[in-house]
């Protein structure tokens, strides 16, 4: 796997759905990622946020390395097509931890316990919690899909095609 290609293309990936959810934020949707990931360490406010935004590209580099391997193991390409199929599975897993493991870890989500000063509402399975359920699931499904495209299409060549390179022809 192409390690050194991986994290960053997955940082990357990370930055291009904070630019999605940010314009998803001024059209209305409740959706800050950052924000809710820097409140796990910080008490709201722009240093959280800015926490939260190196959490997020930090896991967004882990998970490229994932995409990475799925590129050389499992599709043996690397495109925005691939990374597309390689994210159903990422869309599966984020949305079920979104909806079970945030609420329970995060320290301002109204199911903490005593309730916190600046509560926040938990965004739920598939984002499915954040005002109305389907332009929640949408977002979440399309910011993992920017995701996916973005890091299979700069990957670049898999190690181990499935088809041999075709031969260089003689001039």
């Amino acid at each position: 796997m192409k390690s050194r290609s991986a994290f960053p293309v997955g940082v990357v990936g990370g930055a291009a759905m904070s630019a999605v959810m940010f314009l998803a934020r001024l059209l209305g949707l409740q959706a800050n990622l950052e924000m809710m990931l820097g409140t796990l360490f910080l008490p709201p406010g722009a240093v959280a946020w800015g926490v939260g935004f190196v959490v997020h590209l930090v896991v967004s580099g882990l998970i490229g390395l994932l995409y990475g391997r799925g590129f050389e193991r499992v599709t043996h390409r690397a495109s925005a097509g691939a990374g597309l199929l390689l994210s159903v599975v990422h869309i599966i897993a984020g949305g079920l931890l979104l909806g079970s493991v945030l609420p329970a870890l995060h320290p301002l989500v109204p199911e903490a316990m005593p309730m916190p000063e600046h509560a926040m509402a938990t965004p739920g399975y598939f984002m499915l919690g954040l005002g109305h359920a389907l332009i929640g699931l949408f977002a979440f499904v399309f910011v993992h899909m920017v995701y996916a495209a973005v890091v299979g299409m700069l990957y670049g060549p898999v190690l181990d095609p499935l088809e041999p390179p075709a031969p260089a022809s003689e001039a």
